[in-house]
């Protein structure tokens, strides 16, 4: 799940121009090389911390991530900066700070994402099946997308490429067809520039037609990024509402992804730092979520008492969870967040991403 912003048609038409000429530039294509896997990044002491950064416009709660990764919490770890937002007609969008723009594209944020971080992956994102539908069934534009992409992480000296593209469950088998050819031509494009990729994927406990991680993973994927979060989207209606990552769906995820993708090093768990609401009684439609900690302290019935909170944590996920005005709301705190990571390191689990930073919890230090 993503927080997508709108943009007005002027900062639409500015960054399609900024896109054009990076896509053009002096960077141009790599040299070509024999297609190769990249090497793998020296494994950190424990568990290598990535986060995830999105743009937004001043005084926007995402506008807060840089300083939340200043204290160099991640300086063994990586950071992820959406740079690239599909646009519906399948063309890269690239998204900069020259439009007002936090975390977006620019040299002084490339560099402050490689004074504070050891790996760099700016996201490219499209969040609904036409949107991804228009990129990768056309050969036209996926060659488009991958010229732009490796151009920018190779004139900019990025780690590689995080490929966030969603609503994987409207696809059909021709669209995962289409995304996997995508992920291997982008793969193949930035391993021969000694560049990586990583993809994003949704949790999953079963087998699904929509999406396979073996598969994906097939393609040249360097790291599949799980993002297991979002459990109350599957909550029955009338009944209350699950909780973000409850514990044991957790562990249902990381025991599936684990045997379709067996080599812990290209396994990246995603884990929560945000909340939402909903109505008291379950109606998924009318759930409000990604609510940055900064607003979330602002809705009806909040507590910032350590009693209270103790008493709102539940038991099946750590989560804050308290109802007001007829609304459920729910929100992970550092403790919830410790709890979760604790989870995943008695399991193996070596990458941990959290989404997102910008007016959330971290772990506690």
């Amino acid at each position: 799940m993503r927080n997508r912003r709108l943009l007005t048609a002027a900062a639409a038409a500015a960054a399609c121009t900024v896109a054009a000429l990076t896509a053009g530039s002096a960077l141009g294509s790599p040299t070509p090389a024999p297609a190769h896997a990249a090497p793998a990044p020296a494994a950190a002491p424990g568990v290598q911390l990535q986060g995830w950064l999105y743009p937004g416009s001043a005084g926007e709660p995402q506008c807060a991530g840089q300083a939340e990764y200043a204290d160099d919490r991640l300086k063994g770890g990586a950071l992820k900066p959406e740079y690239w937002a599909v646009q519906p007609n399948g063309t890269l969008l690239l998204e900069t700070a020259a439009q007002g723009l936090c975390n977006a594209y620019s040299a002084a944020n490339v560099a402050d994402l490689k004074a504070h971080s050891a790996y760099q992956y700016p996201t490219v994102s499209a969040m609904d099946t036409p949107t991804v539908r228009a990129l990768v069934g056309s050969s036209t534009r996926r060659g488009q997308a991958v010229q732009q992409l490796t151009s920018l992480v190779v004139g900019a000296g990025l780690t590689g490429v995080d490929v966030d593209m969603e609503d994987y469950w409207s696809w059909s088998t021709g669209d995962f067809a289409n995304y996997r050819t995508f992920l291997t031509q982008l793969a193949t494009s930035l391993h021969a520039a000694g560049k990586r990729l990583q993809v994003d994927a949704p949790a999953m406990t079963e087998d699904a037609p929509y999406y396979d991680y073996a598969a994906v993973v097939a393609t040249g994927v360097d790291e599949l990024a799980i993002m297991a979060y979002d459990a109350e989207y599957d909550s029955e209606p009338g009944g209350k509402c699950k909780a973000i990552t409850p514990y044991a769906w957790l562990r249902e995820v990381v025991g599936y992804a684990q045997g379709k993708v067996p080599n812990r090093d290209k396994l990246v768990i995603g884990l929560p730092s945000y909340g939402y609401s909903a109505p008291a009684a379950c109606d998924t439609a009318g759930i409000e979520g990604n609510i940055p900690f900064s607003v979330m302290r602002g809705k009806p019935g909040w507590s910032g008492s350590a009693a209270t909170v103790e008493q709102r944590r539940d038991s099946g996920s750590g989560e804050i969870r308290w109802t007001s005005g007829g609304r459920l709301y729910d929100y992970v705190d550092r403790t919830a967040m410790d709890r979760k990571l604790q989870v995943l390191t008695g399991l193996g689990v070596t990458k941990v991403s959290v989404w997102s930073l910008g007016g959330n919890l971290w772990f506690t230090r």
